[in-house]
């Protein structure tokens, strides 16, 4: 019987050779957008096992579990997928099975969370996604979770758009430069699939908005500050969770209402519900979706349990839609716009105290 060979080398990014050759104990990426390094990354990870003919242990971490689903998770089920491995996820524990690769995904933002970790043996490697979000003691935890494994070598990865000076990535890793890290930087140019359109559009940058073209062209350090802001991710505590605990109950909010924001085929409809207690906010996802039309939207707010009574604010631009869904019945409004009501909103948001429901 014939073995079936596959070739993964026309799909690996030449320009990150150094990548995928690293044998340091740290191995930190930074780059710009469209880079390319979150898909080598999982594509070093994917190949060791076959390289080195033995059973390897991964642990891929981001502060939450949704943002490492709609990321990490979601990059290296399609490579896996592409180099035709077979990719088994068991979703009760966020562990995948890749031939002979076991890949633990978890997140870094709660007590339960930190007691996963601790618990963690035999890592080979560690990939950490978009590293500032984290804490620098999440980062000294981490690095002694990798022990007792198999791999010839042994890897603590991350990764991170280097978005400002005031970080501790920049203090520890490029200020005081403590430990003997590897530290690579690619950009969109180092990118063989990247379209000459995109890398237009981010050149394009460069004059009206320096600091986004240094971070996201160069893949530099910047400081992205009228950018950024200072929210926090809130996770309900096991003792909620087994409780059964809306956030409702847990808030106990002076208000409750909703904002919205209409999308089709590029951008996907989104509706937030927005918690208010006193002058502090908490923020929750409801919908987020592509290629819903009004009715199908108005479907998914009934079946997410809207009150038609409940205001829900829309873009003003589109009175259209929001008459259609006033007619479902719910109460949307349009929201108001002032002059420079942009940079206003900004400056309103990063006056506010906002928590960001995960």
């Amino acid at each position: 019987m014939m073995t079936e060979y596959f070739n993964i080398m026309p799909f690996l990014n030449p320009n990150h050779s150094e990548l995928f050759k690293s044998t340091d104990f740290e191995l930190t990426v930074r780059g710009g957008a469209n880079a390319g390094k979150t898909y080598s990354i999982a594509d070093k990870l994917l190949m060791q096992p076959i390289i080195q003919d033995a059973p390897l242990k991964a642990l891929i971490v981001r502060k939450t579990l949704p943002r490492l689903r709609t990321s990490t998770l979601e990059v290296i089920e399609k490579r896996a997928k592409l180099f035709k491995l077979p990719f088994e996820l068991n979703q009760a524990n966020w562990v995948a099975n890749i031939g002979n690769l076991k890949m633990q995904f978890l997140s870094l933002n709660n007590k339960e969370d930190y007691e996963k970790i601790r618990s963690l043996t035999d890592i080979d490697f560690i990939w950490c996604n978009e590293l500032p979000e984290l804490l620098e003691t999440d980062y000294e935890l981490l690095r002694t979770r990798i022990r007792g494994g198999k791999s010839s070598f042994a890897q603590f990865i991350t990764d991170f758009n280097p978005i400002g000076k005031g970080t501790w990535v920049f203090k520890r890793f490029f200020e005081k430069n403590i430990g003997n890290v590897r530290k690579l930087r690619y950009t969109i140019l180092d990118n063989p699939w990247a379209t000459k359109a995109e890398v237009e559009r981010l050149k394009d940058t460069k004059d009206h908005n320096p600091n986004f073209y240094k971070v996201y062209f160069e893949g530099e350090w910047g400081e992205l500050e009228g950018l950024i802001f200072d929210w926090d991710i809130v996770c309900k505590t096991r003792e909620q969770e087994i409780a059964g605990k809306s956030w409702k109950d847990i808030i106990n909010p002076d208000e409750i209402f909703y904002g919205g924001d209409f999308g089709y085929s590029v951008d996907p409809a989104a509706l937030i519900r927005i918690y208010r207690k006193a002058n502090e906010f908490w923020v929750e996802q409801v919908i987020y979706e592509k290629g819903l039309t009004n009715i199908q939207l108005g479907k998914k707010m009934h079946d997410a349990g809207l009150d038609d009574k409940v205001p829900n604010y829309w873009d003003c631009a589109e009175p259209k839609s929001i008459q259609e869904l006033y007619d479902f019945p719910f109460n949307a409004k349009p929201c108001e716009k002032g002059p420079d009501s942009i940079r206003a909103g900004i400056d309103f948001l990063k006056e506010q105290k906002i928590h960001i429901l995960d």
